[in-house]
């Protein structure tokens, strides 16, 4: 079956980005992404997006990138466990093809797994 990337499967409230920011234990970046993670009290993961202007400037770039790490998230997402977990872009991010961007991602999110999910 299709896992969607559902509602309560995101971050929305600028309390819930906040409380990552503040409150994050865990991080995991390199040279296109920095991602966030705390622990929720779910048993499911939670994403939240940040793919500023100024990183990205045309929105048709900003909302691929988007797209790519939604897709990722929700491949992913059973191994996650409980973390909302904020993705940060980087500048110069949208050089990269989905390809490149689908394997920085993988990489990310199982630097989290690893030093994350046992916390």
């Amino acid at each position: 079956g299709v896992t969607r990337f559902r509602r309560q499967a995101r971050l929305t409230e600028p309390a819930e980005f906040k409380r990552v920011f503040d409150g994050c234990r865990c991080k995991a970046s390199d040279r296109w992404f920095t991602a966030l993670a705390i622990p929720n009290d779910r048993e499911s993961p939670r994403l939240g997006l940040v793919v500023s202007r100024k990183a990205v400037r045309r929105a048709v770039a900003r909302n691929r990138i988007k797209r790519q790490v939604r897709e990722s998230f929700r491949r992913t997402q059973p191994q996650l466990g409980g973390l909302d977990i904020v993705v940060i872009g980087r500048p110069g991010i949208d050089q990269q093809d989905n390809k490149a961007l689908a394997l920085a991602l993988e990489h990310i999110w199982t630097r989290l797994i690893k030093t994350c999910a046992g916390s």
